[in-house]
Order: structure tokens, then C-alpha cells, then sequence
């Protein structure tokens, strides 16, 4: 594991920071007034940005990733990535739907001319801690870290993954509590995932997809002769 944070340490530097300066905000200024803060910062370009960008963190966008991925690594590496993908939805929407299904969403704290709202954005009401969001774009871009594990890769990721997780705060979807809950479950799914397969030591779980294929058309090459 110890190597692990070594090889990606760019990646937990930049979102750890993230993380850790959100809970500063919230410990100091209280969810609701750190929210009414950051919304005042607003702009026409923010607006259109934010509104495509935040679906990154869709759970589409990284079913997309894993079909991508089975033609690229071998099989540990894609059960690492989809044991991560179904960690993290699960334990997200068991606190979403379950635990702390009483949380609401900024747009039931606050009216209509107390925020800026982004047109064309249908805001929720309910289950908003923790953000599926930001738990899906910590947990796929920390995934592609450690597959790249390029320095600039790595940052590259981490601010990806960071913006999604400010983009459902800017779109008064989630408090900033929530992207930093999903940011944890997104960042602890992949470890909990790397530990598991990591050790198991199974032959074929190091071959690639493709290579099953290889090995059909070689039965039949012989079958043929």
C-alpha cells in the first residue's frame, strides 16, 4: 500500500488538499453560510461550464471508462476499476437513501433571490449527503491515476476530479459537506478495492480481454489443420 500512495502521491496530494480545505470552510463558516458565500462568485462562463461539466461525474460517464479499460488492462486492473465503480455506489447511495436520507439539498435551505441559479439546471430537493458525483469523479480519476501514474497525469485527474466535485456545489446541487463525503468514499472504495485484488493470486487474472480471443482463433487454427 505504501508504494501505492508513493506512485500516486500527486493525485492524493491535490485532492486531499481539496478535501481539506472544504472542511476547514465547513467547520469554520457552517454548511449553509459557506454556500451562500461561494455562490455570490458567479459568472456567464462558470454558468455553461459547470452545467456540461459536472457530468463527468455521471455514473454513465465511468460505465463508459470500464467498457474502455477491458480492451486496455488486464483483468486485476479492470476488477480493481469495477470493484471500485460498484464500492463506491453502493455505500453512497446506502448513506444517500438509508442513513441520511433526511438531508436536503440547497435549493429547500434557500429562495429563489437568495441564490444564483443556473438556467436549464432542474434542481433536486432531497438526499443530498453524500454527492454520487463527486464520489463517482474521485473514485474513476483515481483509478486512471494509478493506470497512468505520469506526475502531470496525475495532477490533471485530481483537478478533474476536484472541479466536478465544486461543480455540484456551484450548481447549488450539494453543500460542500457532501462532495467532501463523496471525495472520501470515492478516494477509500479504490483502496479497499486495490487491497482485495491486488493479492489474489490467480493465473489468468493478470492476461488482457483480448488475449481470450487469441487463444480461440488459435484453437481453430489447429482444429482446422
Amino acid at each position: 500500500m505504501r508504494k501505492l500512495f508513493f506512485d500516486i502521491k500527486y493525485y492524493f496530494i491535490v485532492c486531499l488538499l481539496f478535501i481539506g480545505l472544504v472542511l476547514f470552510g465547513v467547520f469554520t463558516y457552517g454548511k449553509i453560510s459557506l454556500h451562500l458565500i461561494v455562490n455570490q462568485y458567479n459568472s456567464p462562463f462558470q454558468d455553461i461550464f459547470f452545467k456540461y461539466f459536472t457530468n463527468i461525474g455521471d455514473g454513465l460517464f465511468a460505465v463508459f471508462i470500464l467498457l474502455g479499460l477491458l480492451f486496455v488492462v488486464n483483468f486485476r486492473t479492470f476488477f480493481i476499476a469495477l470493484s471500485t465503480f460498484l464500492l463506491s455506489g453502493i455505500v453512497c447511495q446506502l448513506m444517500k437513501k438509508i442513513i441520511f436520507s433526511d438531508q436536503l439539498r440547497p435549493s429547500k435551505y434557500f429562495s429563489t433571490d437568495q441564490l444564483h441559479y443556473v438556467e436549464g439546471v432542474v434542481l433536486h430537493s432531497s438526499n443530498s449527503f453524500p454527492s454520487g458525483h463527486a464520489t463517482t469523479a474521485f473514485a474513476i480519476f483515481l483509478f486512471l491515476a494509478y493506470i497512468f501514474k505520469n506526475k502531470h497525469y496525475q495532477i490533471i485527474f485530481a483537478v478533474i476530479a476536484c472541479l466536478t466535485a465544486y461543480s455540484r456545489v456551484y450548481l447549488s446541487q450539494h453543500f460542500f459537506a457532501d462532495v467532501a463525503a463523496g471525495g472520501v468514499i470515492g478516494i477509500g472504495s479504490f483502496l479497499i478495492s486495490y487491497s482485495i485484488f491486488i493479492t489474489i493470486r490467480i493465473k489468468w487474472f493478470d492476461k488482457k480481454f483480448k488475449s481470450l480471443f487469441k487463444n480461440k482463433s488459435k484453437n481453430k487454427k489447429v482444429s482446422v489443420a
